[in-house]
């Protein structure tokens, strides 16, 4: 590995506001031979690969592969980018049908199915929500946007019926009302991730782990043992309120108040808006954390119980068989599932 791609791998864990923490081994473990690690910025965050167990040369070539197939998917799926068929639907007038790669159509139809089982927390369609909020914009926001602004908003999607997403047959679809535009963050990093690390195992990858953020993969072990992933105190950005040790192929997500915010008037304004008051969602939680068995579906139920809260977050959580999760109030307990796989602990 190239030296300052281990110095960027370094500040992939733990800079930037990152959810999740890799820990080197736990107290009194044996030193472990170290995986290989590359880091590159990718879908507007940090995404670092690591594989153990296989020679240098064919990590490397493996793990040019699973970035180059994440970029592809930024390309098609980020309304940043102005050449995706993304950007291209939400630029286009409102009402006509457009085609648009199967791949896309797949994902948006299981974006609108979270959607629909959630009740509406889950959606897709954020776009100009999201806009007049301005998260993602450099420099970041500093305080709300202007009542009228999304009073306006709320009219137009109160006027849009259902999701204002329909899909049609020969891959194509349309959005139905101006207050709409596509919005995949919560859900195409994770499916970025799940094809990442297919395209590991095709090249003969057998344990790495995979993190982009809030989100993370997970296949086979580090030498035998597990991969030792500590999950953030939203409220202390070094320390660690849970460890997990995790073998086989897992997935991992989790979405957070704390990971883009800003402060206005001792109120904590976040990234993760609720669809009905068309504001940071108040939800009563800090910090959802899903265990499943693929990254998409992780990071959009990660969303989805976020922004529905404790009650109606759980009782979600159970039409999907297999999926776990660990729940920060924001008084700071914690709720887990039973099959929620983790050693509640203190920084390593």
């Amino acid at each position: 590995m190239k030296p300052w791609t281990r110095w960027l791998g370094w500040l992939g864990l733990f800079g930037l506001g990152m959810l999740f923490l890799l820990v080197s081994r736990l107290p009194g473990e044996p030193e472990a031979e170290p995986p290989l690690l590359e880091t590159r910025l990718l879908m507007g965050t940090l995404v670092s690969i690591s594989t153990w167990g296989v020679e240098e040369k064919q990590a490397e070539a493996a793990m040019e592969q699973a970035f180059a197939e994440m970029s592809r998917i930024e390309g098609m799926m980020s309304r940043f980018i102005p050449t995706s068929p993304v950007s291209g639907l939400n630029d286009a007038p409102r009402g006509a049908f457009h085609t648009v790669p199967a791949e896309l159509i797949s994902v948006v139809s299981k974006g609108l199915e979270i959607g629909q089982l959630s009740g509406g927390a889950f959606d897709i369609g954020l776009g100009p929500l999201s806009d007049l909020w301005g998260f993602s914009r450099e420099p970041p926001p500093e305080t709300p946007p202007a009542p009228d602004a999304l009073k306006k908003w709320r009219e137009e999607r109160d006027r849009t019926p259902g999701p204002g997403i329909e899909l049609a047959s020969d891959n194509r679809l349309r959005l139905t009302g101006p207050a709409i535009g596509l919005d995949l963050g919560g859900i195409a990093k994770g499916y970025a991730v799940e094809r990442a690390m297919e395209m590991l195992r095709q090249a003969g990858v057998v344990n790495a782990l995979i993190n982009a953020g809030g989100d993370m993969r997970i296949a086979g072990s580090k030498g035998g043992k597990p991969w030792h992933i500590g999950l953030r105190d939203p409220r202390k950005p070094d320390g660690v309120v849970a460890v997990m040790d995790l073998t086989g192929s897992k997935a991992l997500a989790t979405s957070g108040d704390y990971e883009r915010f800003f402060m206005a008037d001792g109120v904590r304004y976040h990234h993760i808006l609720d669809p009905k008051q068309g504001g940071s969602s108040r939800s009563g939680l800090m910090a959802v954390s899903i265990q499943a068995a693929d990254s998409l579906t992780a990071d959009a139920l990660s969303t989805a119980v976020f922004v529905l809260g404790e009650s109606a977050g759980l009782a979600l959580l159970q039409q999907f068989p297999g999926c776990e999760a660990l729940l920060i109030r924001e008084d700071g307990q914690m709720v887990q599932t039973p099959g929620f796989v983790a050693t509640r602990s203190k920084t390593p």
